[in-house]
Formats: C-alpha cells, structure tokens, sequence
C-alpha cells in the first residue's frame, strides 16, 4: 500500500485529528512531489506568496519548516524560458513552544502579466513546481474573507476551500484581521496555514491585521510578534511600524492596508494615529490608479448605541477628504453593505463601507440599523461568507455569498457613478 493510500483511507475515517501529522501531510501532498530525480522536500510547510508593493514585478515567497534546511533556493522561470535561481534567507523565531525557521525569497525583475513556476530545492531535494501569476494592468479577482480565527479550524478551511475551488482564476486573497483567535499561539497558525493550504498555494496574500493578532498567550494586550514576523510586506518608509500598515497596486486599484488596533497597541507603541494618517495623505497623493480601496479590521459603527464609533472619528474624514471609493471592514461577524456615506451621512456620493461577515466559528450577532441597505436575511443564523471582487479600470463588482453558495448581496459601483 503506498504512503497516499493509506494517508487517504485514514483520513476518510474521520481520524484525521487523531493523526495531526498525516493530516498536514495530506493538505501538503502536491507540493511534496517533486520531478527530475528530485527526493520530496517535505520539511517545507505553510507556502505563501506575500503581496508587493507592485506585484507585476515582484513577488515574496515564504516558507517554514521545523529545522534548517541547508543550500535553500529558489529554482523559477517563465513558462517555456530557462531557469533562474533566488537563494533564500531565513530566521530562527521562536513561536510559543515552538522553534521554526522562516524562509524568505524576493523575486524581482518579473515580466508583468505573466505565468512562471517555481520550486524550493535544498540539495538533493525540492518540492513540486508551483505557479505564480504576475499582476497585469486592468482587470483582475480577488478573494475577500474576514475574521477567520476559529475554535475548530475545519470551519475555515471549509470556506476557504470553497472559495479556492469556485473561483480559481482569482489572482489574491486576503483576511480582513483576526486571521487566528490568538495571536501568539503557535498551534493557532499552524492551524490556520493548514485550513488555507489551497488557497494559499498559487495566490497573492494581502494580510490585515486585527485586534487577535495582538493578544499574548493570557489574553492581554500585546505587540503582534507573531504576524509581523510571518509576513514580510511592502515597507511604509515609517520608523518602528513596518508592518502595521502599507500599501499595494494591483491591477487598476491601490489598495491602503490600515491598523485600527489603538486600543490593543497604546501602551507599547507612541504615535501609531498620527503616523499612519501622515502616512495615509502622502501615499493617496502619490497614486494614479483608477480605484483607492482601504482593507482595515475594526468598523465604523457601534450597533448597540446605534452610531458612528471611535475609529469613525478617526478615519471616516479622512476618507472623505482622499475620495476613497470603498472600505472593507470586519470585526462585528457579520455582513452589511452600507451604500455610500459622506460626513456621516448617507449620501448619493462619498464612499461605500462594506462590512464583511466571518469566515471562521466565532458567531457574533448584531442588531439591524438603518444604517445597513443589505444585511443577511436572518441575523441570528447568519452562516460564514465571503466575497469576490471583480475589478476593471470602469466597475467594482462585488458578490457577497454564503459557504453554501447563497447570495447575499451583489453590486456594481461604476467608475464615475
């Protein structure tokens, strides 16, 4: 019986949890089989490609793995062109209770628009040959979850899988915050890479980080340790916060990735408001793209008082001063489309907030508000969702639909609408 088989007939057994090894084994099988003589380079875990301040040139490419691995490169070429080679870099971090390694490779130079494949060899061993897509010009998908942080990481793993499968043409993804449920738990990713194996394996990840990201191992206010070092994203040039917030071009869209966890990180960082609005002006200023759309984790509204919140005071005249076109928000659990707001106020112009539901097993429920044109049909037993957003340098197209495929909301916002 070959190792495949019978990885296979456990896991149909329903004894996956009880063989947490084969079950990674089994999320990994693709990429531990390599060609050309190549033995399987299964110390390679939690494949990501990471977003780069313009990703039709550039992609990061991480990795991790429980033990050095030694003579680590990248070997990648353009489809029907010869081979490059990227060596990788690595750090020793240690994660809770555990010590890993994570492995990161910068490739430059890429021709936009284009498909390369890749693979990680360490001497004698590699892993399969992946694909990578470069950004083009126009059009393009993206994936949009929220809140994905789970007791039983199954829930996740279950929408992300679907909306792997349903939508593979789309080229990145991202979590809109609290990506785990604790931040410095070592099992939490290890679940969390695990559940978004698929997902994860030939797309763009554009992280956001949310207030779970910056909870130590007792629930307390913490530095996000662990995200900042598992993510290697495009520098925001500002002293002591790279990673806490930055920006990316894809496509016809200049995405502004914000932090909104004031309240988690005042006692350990000094100026983080004040940095990151200076920092927001000047890099609105210094876009073309047709489309400004801000990723952010906390919301706006506070729907037990019925209003506009804190982090509304904070970022909605800000917002309206830069004339940004959309803002996808999590936190809440729950999925609302807010039609366009300006000074607080619905309006015919202004931007468009989108509250985004969850996509892991913490349920949350919140109260209807006028504020809402769309929410789910039933409050009560709204089930996990997700988004896709189809982008054009004319139109955002947006698709709310649950785990199931039930629609719960579509929208088109024109250009010049």
């Amino acid at each position: 019986m070959s190792r495949r088989l019978f990885i296979k007939i456990l896991l149909s057994l329903g004894l996956g949890a009880y063989f947490p090894k084969l079950a990674e084994a089994a999320r990994y099988e693709n990429l531990h089989e390599p060609q050309d003589g190549y033995k399987p380079l299964r110390q390679v875990k939690f494949l990501r490609q990471i977003v780069t301040k313009d990703s039709r040139t550039a992609r990061v490419i991480m990795w991790q793995s429980d033990e050095e691995l030694n003579g680590v490169q990248i070997e990648y070429q353009l489809i029907g062109d010869g081979a490059n080679f990227c060596a990788a870099t690595f750090e020793i971090f240690q994660q809770d209770d555990a010590t890993i390694y994570i492995y990161t490779c910068t490739l430059e130079n890429l021709k936009p628009e284009s498909l390369y494949r890749f693979r990680i060899i360490a001497e004698n061993s590699a892993t399969s040959w992946q694909n990578l897509r470069t950004a083009g010009y126009g059009n393009f998908q993206m994936l949009i979850f929220s809140d994905s942080q789970c007791v039983n990481y199954d829930v996740w793993q279950k929408v992300a899988d679907t909306a792997a499968k349903k939508y593979p043409d789309a080229e990145l993804f991202t979590v809109i915050g609290d990506l785990v449920d604790n931040g410095q738990a070592a099992y939490q990713w290890r679940a969390w890479y695990l559940a978004a194996a698929f997902v994860l394996s030939e797309r763009i990840f554009a992280p956001v980080m949310g207030n779970h990201e910056c909870y130590n191992l007792d629930w307390l206010n913490y530095l996000p340790v662990d995200y900042l070092h598992q993510f290697n994203l495009p520098s925001n040039g500002v002293k002591n916060f790279g990673g806490y917030f930055y920006s990316f071009d894809y496509g016809a869209a200049h995405f502004f990735v914000l932090n909104t966890q004031f309240l988690e990180l005042d006692m350990f960082t000094k100026n983080l408001q004040d940095e990151q609005n200076y920092w927001l002006r000047r890099d609105a200023a210094n876009t073309n793209r047709r489309w400004k759309i801000v990723l952010m984790h906390k919301d706006i509204y506070d729907y037990t008082a019925d209003n506009f919140n804190d982090i509304a005071e904070i970022f909605m005249p800000l917002f309206d001063e830069l004339e940004i076109d959309v803002v996808f928000t999590g936190h809440l659990h729950t999925y609302r489309n807010r039609g366009k707001i300006f000074q607080q106020k619905k309006s015919a112009r202004g931007t468009l907030y989108i509250l985004c539901g969850r996509s892991g097993d913490q349920k949350y429920v919140e109260r209807n508000s006028q504020i809402d044109d769309v929410t789910a049909p039933n409050l009560n037993t709204e089930p996990e969702s997700y988004i896709t957003l189809d982008v054009s340098a004319e139109s955002l197209a947006l698709t709310c639909q649950t785990v199931d495929g039930e629609i719960l909301d579509k929208f088109k916002l024109m250009r010049n609408a």
